[in-house]
């Protein structure tokens, strides 16, 4: 593997510094959630760069979110030496691919309308390799994640089953392609994003009462704290034991408030503000992989704010209410 230097990045640095300030800020998103109607709310995504949609249809939205990312996509893959750090971002639609054809199957409906084409296997293909049991173009760790899941559906019918198979191959394969870039700012991500999932989890399963045999299968390896550690029985005295000193001791308040009975959704905010925060530390790089990196990251979590936005404006949310939800932007 050649070993890219930090001068390699330079074209690409350069570009990402001229159209980052087209994402949005955290005043305008701000906007976003206060806007009246759907011509102030469209004039604002096109004063940004976004196709024209309406926002009350999400149909529209999702498709604007897909157009926006494959531009992303497109740039990063076309000017980035090392591609890895892209696919890292990209595998976890082909899982995410892999679980509605295979649920779709299950119930005889046809999932290629729920198929999200920022994977790297076109969805098309991955239909057809999966039904023909042509795995042999895959990675060999989806491939065995792919009988797995299939096998443990087929047999119990339980989807959560399945979809855990799923993650855990999805978690390995993802740090062996971040491990293969030899980026050590995306291997910090990658094993923050594992604990983040980890974390969320081990608190679901707490308050499910689920014991130590689902904890196994469900808490993945590759984080920064060990799998082990979710395993113990989750008190609020144990959680600030457990994020003590690691990187995710700023959302240990939001832990225990979801352990005793609270909302996940300010625990999902911390943790993705986290990330975030994160990804901010790489404007400090003038040029490098993180730069790029950051891009990305900081891209995504606009597509999630924005759906966040317009999905609660929908809903019939308080702009409060969607403002309580609301991820900090890369921008500030």
């Amino acid at each position: 593997m050649k070993k890219h230097k930090d001068t390699d990045y330079l074209h690409i640095s350069a570009r990402i510094r001229c159209i980052e300030g087209q994402l949005m800020t955290n005043a305008q998103l701000t906007r976003l959630a206060e806007a009246g109607s759907a011509a102030e709310a469209a004039k604002l995504l096109e004063e940004k760069g976004w196709p024209a949609f309406d926002w009350r249809d999400m149909g529209q939205a999702e498709r604007a979110i897909g157009q926006r990312r494959r531009q992303v996509m497109d740039l990063l893959y076309q000017h980035c030496p090392e591609p890895r750090l892209i696919e890292v971002f990209r595998l976890k639609y082909d899982y995410h691919n892999i679980k509605a054809i295979l649920k779709g199957d299950a119930q005889r409906v046809d999932p290629l309308p729920l198929l999200s084409d920022a994977a790297l296997i076109p969805p098309k293909d991955l239909i057809r390799m999966m039904r023909e049991n042509e795995l042999d173009a895959m990675n060999p760790v989806m491939a065995e994640a792919v009988l797995q899941a299939k096998e443990m559906l087929d047999r119990t019918g339980d989807p959560q089953l399945s979809d855990m198979a799923l993650d855990r191959a999805e978690c390995q394969q993802t740090l062996e392609t971040a491990r293969a870039s030899g980026s050590e700012f995306l291997i910090g991500y990658v094993r923050r994003s594992v604990d983040c999932s980890n974390l969320r989890t081990a608190l679901r399963l707490s308050r499910m009462g689920k014991g130590l045999d689902y904890a196994q299968r469900a808490i993945n390896p590759g984080g920064s704290i060990s799998p082990e550690a979710f395993y113990e029985p989750m008190t609020p005295e144990y959680i600030d034991k457990l994020l003590s000193g690691t990187p995710l001791e700023p959302a240990a308040e939001s832990a225990r408030r979801a352990l005793e009975g609270g909302g996940f959704a300010p625990l999902d905010k911390a943790c993705d503000d986290l990330l975030i925060e994160y990804a901010r530390s790489a404007r400090m790089v003038p040029f490098g992989e993180q730069t790029a990196i950051a891009y990305l990251l900081a891209s995504e979590a606009e597509f999630a704010a924005v759906r966040s936005v317009l999905a609660g404006k929908n809903a019939g949310l308080s702009t409060d209410k969607i403002m309580e939800r609301l991820r900090i932007s890369y921008v500030v």
